[in-house]
């Protein structure tokens, strides 16, 4: 199977790339940073060593509409095609109504839903001409059930999921799948993430790329269209 991945250099992207990889799954890596992302394909290739999966990466910023349609056929030619997309790259700025600024506001709103957009749109055509594809929407739990102090980061997590849900019903005639999931508290070393803090009772990237497994395994005609994976523990406090 041949699967973008955005937001693939670290955390929970890089977490399902890694469980995708091991199942021999060709992969488009995207982000920004190209130095990860070329790390992170040799990594794969070096426990591949025969060769049968395709490994591709390219670095853009999601925000910037043509330069995210430029990549992604970019990753389809180098793969010779695409059976499903995880748009997962986003950015978290846990900020209340009061403190947010402007700029934080549309670096939230043009990375976690525009680019995610731009994305779909990338590589829409070529699925509804294979009339087959998988698009998987990364929300989260905040997509579901905000917390205060995360107003504006907790809006675009629902309209992924509402952008997803009316998604499913515009492209299934064409044998297009659509699911939204929706990670509780996961590990993924993030720039919020305080490495003196215990974060064992989270849940791992890779937990998150087998979700993803499993949604992508399902029978041609049938769909996961929703997906919630949350802690069975309970962090501190």
């Amino acid at each position: 199977m041949k699967v973008i991945i955005t937001g693939a250099s670290a955390g929970i992207g890089a977490g399902i790339a890694r469980v995708l990889a091991g199942e021999g799954f060709s992969l488009g890596l995207l982000a920004r940073s190209g130095d990860k992302l070329r790390a992170l394909c040799e990594e794969f290739d070096r426990n591949q060593p025969d060769g049968y999966a395709v490994h591709a990466s390219a670095a853009c910023d999601l925000r910037d509409p043509q330069a995210t349609e430029t990549a992604l056929h970019a990753l389809i030619d180098r793969l010779d095609g695409v059976d499903a997309l995880i748009n997962n790259a986003g950015v978290v700025i846990r900020k209340d109504v009061w403190e947010l600024t402007l700029d934080e506001w549309r670096t939230l709103v043009e990375t976690n839903l525009c680019g995610l957009f731009y994305a779909t749109r990338a590589v829409l055509p070529t699925m509804r001409e294979q009339r087959r594809g998988h698009l998987i929407n990364v929300s989260s739990i905040s997509g579901r059930m905000p917390l205060p102090g995360g107003s504006a980061y907790a809006a675009t997590k629902y309209a992924v999921a509402g952008f997803t849900e009316s998604l499913f019903q515009e492209v299934r005639d064409f044998g297009i799948k659509a699911t939204v999931l929706f990670p509780g508290s996961v590990d993924s070393a993030s720039h919020r993430h305080d490495p003196a803090a215990d974060h064992s009772w989270k849940v791992k990237p890779e937990e998150v790329g087998l979700a993803c497994l499993d949604a992508l395994n399902t029978a041609p005609g049938t769909c996961i269209s929703r997906i919630e994976i949350r802690p069975l523990g309970r962090g501190p406090g």
